[in-house]
C-alpha cells in the first residue's frame, strides 16, 4: 500500500493545523504535500485540504488534491486514506 509519512517539518500559514507529508507513490505528480483540516465559518463548511508542497515544506500551490473533502469533522487522516495512502507517523 502507498504511504504517507508525516516529516518533522513545521509548516505554519495555513487556515488550520497543517503537516508535511512525503509520499512513497507520488499523488498528481507530487512527491510531498501538505494536509490541514479547517473549520467551518460563515458560507464556508469545515473542510480537510491536500495540496502540493516542497521537499522543505512549502507549498507549490493551493489548488487542492483528490482527497480533500468537506465534512462536519474532518482530519487528516482520513484524507489521505480518501487519496489511498496509509499514514505513517515516527
Amino acid at each position: 500500500m502507498k504511504t504517507a509519512t508525516q516529516t518533522s517539518l513545521s509548516v505554519g500559514g495555513f487556515a488550520g493545523p497543517a503537516q508535511h507529508f512525503a509520499l512513497s507513490e507520488p499523488l498528481c505528480g507530487n512527491s510531498h504535500v501538505i494536509v490541514w483540516t479547517q473549520d467551518a465559518f460563515g458560507q464556508q463548511a469545515a473542510e480537510a485540504v491536500i495540496v502540493a508542497a516542497r521537499p522543505d515544506g512549502s507549498a507549490i500551490t493551493m489548488t487542492r488534491l483528490p482527497g480533500s473533502y468537506v465534512h462536519p469533522d474532518p482530519s487528516v487522516d482520513a484524507a489521505l486514506e480518501l487519496a489511498g495512502y496509509q499514514v505513517v507517523r515516527e
